[in-house]
């Protein structure tokens, strides 16, 4: 049965995208709130295609957390879930991403002309300047920028590196609230994975990191509160949903996938 209503989700998920993303393409010459809307309206969909689907519910804690006005998200990446529910929960949205996802036809589009902050992760020193620049315009507009600080989807039960860039958003915009956020994501839709699990999954929202850490404390700080409430997440949904524990194993496995896949990317962009 779980399999059925997974496949359901995904006929729902690429169907209903490739149809709202046709159907709006009017809208990318409105300009970018126009263009922010139609983001809005393509998530509350697929969290409308879950819950009906495969039964996966969401819950948010922590709202009191969250400013009105601008402030800078740092989130744990464990799935495209995190991805599409940001949209359901902050008004306006901008995701620190990857430059490659603005070249998918339309959807890439929609993208570009949401204002949204592509990064060429090749391009060394400049991206952070890049990143940094299109962060201090999306602030001045009063947003809420969002960075996922492992660089890509991370399994749960495994922890990467953070990458630096966190800390020049930190350090150049001190006036800004910098929240972690936590979640459990990956227990219930995991990397590639086919199959989606109905149950309820959380994303909490902490209490600001204080201003005025020097780098290291700051990376750590961040770290710690991130990763250890992450594994406490993951916990409460594998015993409330009886949800499978990925190995670690599994994790070597996914872990090894993501190598060969930013491999090929670099060696295809290079060639």
């Amino acid at each position: 049965m779980r399999a059925l209503r997974a496949l359901l989700f995904n006929v729902l998920f690429f169907g209903g995208t490739t149809l709202l993303c046709l159907s709006l393409i009017p809208l990318m010459v409105c300009g970018r709130k126009a263009n922010q809307f139609v983001g809005h309206a393509w998530c509350w969909l697929v969290q409308l295609m879950l819950r009906y689907s495969v039964g996966m519910r969401k819950r948010i804690i922590g709202l009191e957390n969250l400013p009105e006005g601008p402030c800078i998200l740092i989130a744990k990446h464990q799935s495209a879930w995190e991805t599409i529910t940001f949209h359901t929960v902050v008004p306006d949205p901008a995701y620190i991403l990857k430059k490659e996802l603005t070249k998918i036809p339309v959807f890439g589009h929609f993208l570009t002309f949401s204002g949204q902050i592509a990064v060429d992760r090749s391009a060394g020193g400049s991206a952070l300047k890049d990143m940094l620049k299109g962060a201090a315009k999306a602030l001045e507009e009063n947003r809420q920028v969002i960075i996922f600080p492992e660089g890509t989807r991370t399994p749960p039960g495994s922890s990467r590196p953070y990458h630096p860039g966190i800390y020049a958003l930190y350090k150049a915009f001190p006036e800004t609230k910098v929240i972690p956020v936590a979640l459990n994501s990956g227990m219930f839709w995991g990397r590639h994975s086919f199959m989606k699990y109905g149950g309820q999954v959380t994303m909490e929202l902490m209490k600001p990191i204080e201003p005025g850490l020097d780098r290291k404390t700051f990376m750590k700080e961040i770290k710690d509160r991130i990763d250890t409430r992450t594994r406490e997440l993951e916990t409460e949904a594998q015993q409330e949903f009886s949800l499978p524990m990925p190995t670690s194993d599994d994790i070597a496995a996914q872990e090894a996938s993501q190598k060969a896949t930013a491999g090929q990317i670099e060696k295809d962009a290079t060639s």
